[in-house]
């Protein structure tokens, strides 16, 4: 490739025009070769004359601070939350077996009636319900 920047100069470097009003093509050079052309100039010791048409690393965007600021905001949300999220998986088994307790029916509450007369779901049913009434 360094064949054709010493022969074409600049205009290898640049899109060509398209053919018949076309869009553009890629230049002769793509970017990539043009960068590490642009590394052996600078490690040659030469200055590299087509600074203006490929520049080294692309700059920041004109904005890239708020945006930046804007992640790192997202990212200590992201944090809080997984710590959230971390405390209240600790809390789980404790909450499930609060909840199986609440849940949990104790037959000898039950009246001889009822379960003469009533089917389990019905005598479930009945008694958590009064059970949960009291808890609150």
């Amino acid at each position: 490739m360094a064949h054709l920047l010493a022969r074409l100069g600049a205009a290898a470097l640049r899109p060509r025009p398209g053919r018949g009003g076309g869009g553009a093509l890629p230049p002769l050079i793509p970017r990539e070769e043009a960068m590490r052309l642009r590394e052996q100039f600078y490690a040659s010791g030469e200055q590299w004359p087509y600074e203006d048409i490929v520049p080294g690393p692309p700059q920041e965007p004109h904005n890239a601070a708020a945006y930046l600021a804007r992640a790192a905001s997202k990212e200590r949300m992201r944090a809080a939350r997984n710590a959230e999220i971390k405390a209240a998986m600790a809390r789980m088994p404790a909450m499930v077996a609060e909840y199986r307790a609440a849940r949990k029916l104790d037959w000898s509450e039950v009246s001889p009636l009822d379960k003469l007369t009533m089917t389990q779901a019905q005598i479930k049913e009945k008694y958590i319900k009064r059970k949960l009434a009291r808890l609150g």
